[in-house]
């Protein structure tokens, strides 16, 4: 298991490499002069938004009768999401390496782990519906129908991920014998989210909320970044510029650190609203360094686990509790 992991921390280091090389550090360090007093107040908007996913993560962890610390849960969700951010591969590397790093793979855990990162996904396409739909009112280049796929796209994530039914249900029905054996266990962990899901709305309901304000502190950054560029701030405005960038985000996972696309994506989203195209740079570039920075972080702590993961530390302390039986 240690080999693996500095094996996967080698690679990081070798991609994260790739990524500077290819970012143009130049032009980073130009732009932070500008952004010097914004940068700051964004990493600490991240620290907190952290903090808060991680308390979500906890609590649907708890619901499954497993008690982690949140530092461990912070440092597991950072080294799994900088191996997303690096990688093609996105949120299939970043949420297993996440669970393989609390030292237990039960489907507990990984029912709790992906009802966390589903209640997260549906609260940001939310804000990015709600981006998009808000385009007719501040958008002056006529630009509006060009998001109609986007928003669509997302609609129909939120729906996948609001259903009752498992999905894969109806395809392993479908299949019969044929259905690989990797697809029936899917459809098993597919059917115990959704079943605890429905089995705990209150914890789902707290989890909601913890999500929503973690999506007021990332649409925080783009106040944070038109006051320092003294550019007028409005409620629709800030909804637009997230809602843009935040669509572009999750349709352009799969680029290794969303290269071209996050600078794209805020050169759209300003253009749209009438500022100048190249001050979405300014939003982009200072979002670029957190996500390197966190990355960086995240390949430390990967290193840093595989040094120091005994077998006895990582096994989670059951909670005797109505609801770790119930999970039994």
């Amino acid at each position: 298991m240690k080999k693996a992991h500095l094996a996967i921390a080698f690679v990081a280091i070798a991609l994260f490499v790739w990524v500077l090389a290819h970012v143009r550090l130049s032009t980073l360090v130009e732009q932070l002069k500008a952004m010097r007093i914004a940068l700051p107040i964004v990493l600490a908007l991240s620290i907190l938004r952290l903090l808060l996913q991680s308390i979500a993560w906890s609590a649907s962890l708890q619901g499954r009768g497993i008690s982690l610390g949140i530092p461990k849960l912070a440092g597991a969700r950072l080294a799994g999401q900088s191996m997303g951010y690096l990688t093609i591969l996105g949120p299939v590397i970043s949420e297993p390496l996440k669970i393989k790093l609390l030292g237990t793979s039960t489907e507990a855990t990984i029912a709790a782990t992906f009802l966390d990162n589903g209640v997260y996904w549906f609260t940001s396409a939310l804000l990015a519906i709600l981006g998009l739909a808000s385009l007719p009112l501040v958008a002056v280049h006529g630009a509006v129908y060009h998001s109609i796929p986007a928003a669509i796209a997302l609609a129909l994530m939120v729906l996948v991920i609001t259903r009752r039914t498992p999905i894969l249900t109806g395809v392993v029905r479908v299949l019969g014998k044929r259905a690989p054996s990797w697809l029936k266990r899917a459809e098993q962990f597919e059917s115990s989210i959704r079943s605890y899901r429905v089995n705990q709305p209150a914890l789902v309901r707290r989890m909601f909320w913890i999500d929503v304000a973690c999506q007021v502190l990332v649409a925080s950054e783009v106040v944070v970044v038109l006051w320092a560029l003294h550019l007028s701030i409005h409620f629709f405005t800030i909804l637009v510029i997230e809602g843009v960038t935040r669509g572009l985000k999750m349709l352009s996972g799969w680029i290794p650190a969303r290269l071209g696309s996050d600078e794209g994506g805020a050169i759209s989203a300003f253009a749209l609203i009438g500022f100048s195209p190249m001050l979405g740079l300014a939003l982009a570039l200072t979002r670029r360094v957190r996500d390197l920075l966190w990355a960086f972080i995240g390949i430390v702590l990967l290193a840093w686990s595989s040094r120091r993961m005994q077998p006895s530390q990582d096994m989670p302390r059951p909670i005797p509790t109505n609801l770790a039986q119930e999970a039994l």
